[in-house]
């Protein structure tokens, strides 16, 4: 295990967290925003947008790419708070603390805690946010990685009961105004939906309610997995939804989303994100693809 300050993408401040296998790159500029993760030595599994990185102190928000922490549901002038200046930063044995200051219009602080595991590809990533204001506030922790350009999406469904004389709906699918459901990028399928980033294509997006807790994006040379926790009984935003994916001409974002709650001030709401990471993982076109392919990477990672 290895915790370095070293320089990113122009920003000179930065926490590298490594072990002998992958690595993180998390920027204490702005954010908080992992800005870098993938193998030692490889390729950046996360978008960096060209134009913005190593900037700061902008008084608008900035995309930048890479890892980030919103409060859902999207409301234009909570949402995109300008997450432009500098850090909170402790660091521990195995990651790092990274803390923002109190957002001076919506009351609100936000965290993320960052581990590694010594030996296993794996990552441990606590996204929180903390009421710091004088009244309740009801939001989600939504958790958005911005994966590189070439990656599939794969978004598990909940599980199917094809028993004749079922009645009743049982699951909760959302799709945006502007989301064509003949777009080729989707493959709608039983148990999975697939959605593919294409460098010629106009935004989509698509949710799903997520009970199994995994999700991946798939690259040709590598593949990262979440897992994520979904609170039973709980409600959440955006029709039940707490799986989300959004594409656009640069990029393929994997989003999962806390529990939609009454945050009382002083009080912190946590959603955990373990991050798994693989190669050689053959990009899945269907269903059975993908259970032959990731769901047994998916059962090793859960056993560990």
């Amino acid at each position: 295990m290895k915790i370095e300050k070293v320089s990113y993408a122009g920003w000179k401040n930065c926490i590298q967290v490594e072990n002998s296998t992958i690595q993180v790159i998390a920027t204490t500029d702005v954010g908080p925003r992992v800005v870098f993760c993938g193998f030692m030595g490889k390729e950046n599994l996360f978008y960096n947008n060209p134009a913005e990185m190593g900037t700061s102190g902008a008084k608008e928000y900035v995309g930048y790419g890479g890892h980030r922490l919103w409060a859902a549901p999207e409301l234009a002038e909570r949402t995109y708070y300008p997450d432009n200046f500098p850090l909170e930063v402790k660091t521990f044995d195995n990651g790092v603390l990274l803390t923002s200051a109190v957002e001076t219009t919506t009351g609100l602080q936000k965290s993320m805690e960052i581990r590694m595991d010594e030996k296993q590809p794996k990552v441990v990533v606590r996204n929180m946010i903390k009421n710091s204001g004088l009244w309740t506030v009801k939001f989600a922790p939504w958790a958005l990685s911005v994966m590189a350009a070439g990656g599939v999406a794969v978004l598990p469904v909940k599980p199917r009961d094809f028993t004749p004389g079922l009645l009743l709906p049982s699951h909760d699918i959302a799709i945006w105004p502007y989301t064509r459901m003949t777009d080729p990028r989707f493959t709608w399928g039983d148990d999975y939906i697939l959605l593919r980033q294409k460098s010629d294509a106009v935004p989509t997006k698509v949710a799903v309610m997520n009970e199994i807790g995994w999700a991946a994006c798939v690259f040709p040379h590598a593949t990262f997995i979440k897992f994520f926790t979904r609170e039973s009984g709980e409600e959440y935003v955006d029709f039940g939804t707490n799986l989300q994916s959004w594409t656009n001409k640069d990029c393929l974002e994997l989003e999962t989303l806390g529990a939609f709650k009454m945050v009382e001030p002083g009080e912190t709401v946590t959603h955990e994100e373990t991050w798994y990471f693989a190669e050689n993982i053959p990009t899945p076109k269907n269903d059975e693809d993908v259970k032959k392919s990731i769901l047994p990477v998916v059962q090793k990672a859960m056993s560990k």
